[in-house]
């Protein structure tokens, strides 16, 4: 299956002294969500940040590129406001974001269901591809922030973990309800996992 025939969304954190990143993630037929390739970014102006991810949509056989979600602030709230904003630049050159909430209690909380096992095939709702090595790096190193145990420490290498919340919070998000135990194919991995009952998760990210 290529990926220009799935559902693709984008999720930017953006950076300039610090790093930024985009994640780019597909819906698989099966309900699961999988992060499939990352940029990491830093001192790039909006203009060349977009023709990168451009360029990367193109090597991965996309027609478009495909819509883009983002913390707010990138946007303007209102119209007429002076000055173009730096997500304004991204969709000047190409690279289509919208805003999304960045309730971070709410986002964090997105990101720990995907990371539930999905109990048919044993592995975690949202897959993480080895290319990835950013987000796999440091997703399994957040930690909680001290001062709220619903949000994560913000002081920690956060970026590509960032861009998945907005991600998840875009819209692309794992669809928990589209199958039922009784579709698990005979003999299959996942159904020999459930005979066997070991449905321990087999992901990246286990």
């Amino acid at each position: 299956m290529r990926v220009s025939d799935l559902r693709v969304g984008l999720g930017l954190d953006w950076g300039n002294a610090s790093p930024g990143c985009v994640v780019f993630a597909a819906a698989l037929p099966n309900g699961h969500v999988h992060v499939f390739d990352e940029y990491k970014f830093q001192r790039m102006t909006a203009k060349d940040v977009a023709a990168a991810v451009k360029e990367k949509c193109a090597d991965w056989g996309l027609s478009r590129v495909p819509s883009c979600a983002c913390d707010p602030s990138l946007l303007p709230a209102t119209t007429g406001e002076q000055g173009e904003w730096i997500g304004l630049t991204l969709i000047r050159h190409g690279l289509p974001v919208h805003r999304v909430s960045n309730d971070r209690v709410n986002g964090w909380q997105r990101v720990h269901e995907a990371l539930a096992i999905d109990p048919i095939t044993g592995t975690p709702w949202l897959t993480v591809h080895p290319r990835c090595k950013y987000l796999a790096r440091t997703l399994p190193l957040m930690v909680q922030s001290r001062n709220n145990p619903e949000d994560l420490d913000s002081d920690s290498d956060d970026h590509a973990c960032d861009a998945t919340r907005y991600l998840l919070m875009g819209g692309l998000r794992p669809d928990t309800g589209r199958r039922t135990p009784a579709e698990v194919p005979a003999y299959s991995g996942a159904w020999w996992r459930k005979m066997s009952g070991n449905r321990n998760a087999r992901g990246v990210l286990a």
